[in-house]
């Protein structure tokens, strides 16, 4: 075996989500991202970097109150090089590396899978998920659009209200992940905010 499922945790820096700090609301809106990066393991909170910058803005352009917001990533560990793809593999891959894949949760990408090792992740995020119980989820990116749905494409599937697999009965509305926008993408800044204010009027049980 060339690197052990223990090798590929080991030294990963971890953060958790960030709980609503003001009282619970059943009109909760839930925002998933992908994984922690450097300033998140610096801060100990998800989103507070670039893109955390830049989605705050988008949250109080849209009248969203973060602090009142669920914000969590699919994965807590923050990956070698901020590479999500570390924690999927194809089955190839797999068996070059003798671990396990977590195939129930469905393809990610053209032939990848979740890696067993990391498969607990994803039911961290189910149980946050259902312990909060928020009444929309924004997934932003498509890691999140995965975990949360099972579907890929996040250019297609942007804007256009999903199941959310997860937590039965919520909607999902999948857009961009903040740092696409700051890779020379920001002229879909419309489009991000439209989304944002779709998931907030979903979560105040708006049509």
């Amino acid at each position: 075996m060339l690197q052990s499922a223990e090798d590929l945790r080991a030294a990963l820096p971890r953060v958790g989500p960030q709980l609503p700090n003001i009282p619970p609301s059943p009109r909760l809106l839930a925002l998933v991202g992908e994984a922690p990066g450097r300033d998140e393991v610096i801060a100990g909170k998800p989103f507070v970097g670039r893109s955390g910058q830049l989605l705050d803005s988008h949250l109080r352009a849209a009248g969203i109150e973060r602090a009142g917001c669920l914000v969590a990533n699919v994965f807590r560990f923050q990956p070698p090089d901020n590479k999500v793809g570390h924690f999927f593999a194809s089955r190839a891959k797999a068996r070059r590396l003798g671990l396990d894949l977590a195939e129930a949760l469905g393809r990610f990408g053209g032939s990848d899978y979740c890696l067993a090792i990391f498969a607990d992740e994803i039911d961290a995020l189910s149980q946050i998920l259902a312990e909060w119980r928020p009444a929309a989820i924004v997934a932003l990116g498509r890691t999140p659009l995965w975990a949360l749905t099972g579907q890929g494409g996040i250019l297609e599937c942007r804007g256009k209200v999903q199941a959310c697999r997860l937590l039965p009965g919520v909607p999902v509305v999948p857009t961009y992940h903040p740092s696409y926008l700051l890779r020379g993408n920001r002229a879909a800044e419309p489009n991000f905010q439209a989304d944002l204010v779709l998931a907030a009027s979903l979560a105040n049980g708006s049509p």
